[in-house]
C-alpha cells in the first residue's frame, strides 16, 4: 500500500489539531464577543440601567395616615392579630392590660408572622426563634433568637428590632398610621424596571 504507518499517523493527528482548533475557536467566541467595545448606534445619550431607573422612578410624597387594620373585635389580651394597612403587613398586639400596640408583622431574619407570637408584661415574643421584643419600642429584649437550632444559626447576625407604628382604637377598629404612599413607590419603581426591559416605558424619567 502506497499509505504507511507514519503517514496514517499524521493524518489522524492532523486532523485531531483540525478539531482542536474548531473547538478552541467555539470557546472563545463567547469571550471575545463580550470584550468587544459596543460602538454607539445613534447620537441619543445611552438609557440607564434598569436598577438605575427603578431608583429613579417617579414617586409620591410620603403621605402619612391612620388606616383601620384590624376589627376591635378580633382583639383579645395576650395576644396579636394581623392587618393589611395601605400594603403593609402589620401585627397588632395586646398586652395583658388591655393596651393596643401596632408592629411589623415580618420577625427578622425569618419573615415568620409575629402574630402568632404571645404578649406579656410589654414583649412580644417569636414562638419560632423565642426571639422577645418591646411592644412600644421593638427592641429585643433579652437573649437574641435562644431556641435551637436558631441560637447557633443566628449567633453570628445582629440582633434585629421590629419597625412600630402609632395605633388609636375607635369606631370599632383599630387605625394604625402609616405612609399610604410607602407600597405605591415601591411598586412605581419595580414596575417602571419591568416596563423598562420590554421598551414599552414612556420615557419621562430619562
Amino acid at each position: 500500500s502506497r499509505w504507511s504507518t507514519a503517514s496514517w499517523t499524521e493524518l489522524i493527528q492532523g486532523c485531531n489539531c483540525d478539531r482542536m482548533r474548531v473547538l478552541l475557536a467555539l470557546m472563545l467566541a463567547p469571550l471575545a464577543a463580550a470584550l468587544q467595545p459596543t460602538l454607539p448606534t445613534s447620537t441619543r445619550a445611552a438609557r440607564p440601567s434598569t436598577a438605575l431607573q427603578m431608583v429613579y422612578g417617579k414617586t409620591r410624597a410620603s403621605s402619612r395616615k391612620f388606616v383601620p387594620a384590624v376589627s376591635q373585635s378580633e382583639l383579645s389580651p395576650g395576644k396579636a392579630v394581623s392587618g393589611i394597612c395601605a400594603g403593609l403587613d402589620i401585627c397588632v398586639a395586646v398586652d395583658t392590660d388591655g393596651s393596643v400596640y401596632a408592629l411589623g408583622n415580618k420577625s427578622p431574619v425569618l419573615g415568620t408572622p409575629m402574630a402568632a407570637g404571645r404578649v406579656a408584661g410589654g414583649e412580644i415574643k417569636d414562638p419560632l426563634t423565642g426571639t422577645s421584643f418591646s411592644v412600644k419600642s421593638g427592641q429585643v429584649v433579652g437573649p437574641w433568637c435562644p431556641n435551637f437550632p436558631f441560637n447557633f444559626l443566628f449567633s453570628v447576625i445582629e440582633p434585629q428590632g421590629l419597625p412600630v407604628f402609632k395605633c388609636k382604637t375607635g369606631g370599632g377598629a383599630v387605625q394604625v398610621e402609616v405612609d399610604v404612599n410607602a407600597k405605591t413607590n415601591f411598586e412605581s419603581g419595580y414596575w417602571k424596571g419591568i416596563l423598562d426591559a420590554q421598551g414599552k416605558t414612556d420615557g419621562g424619567y430619562y
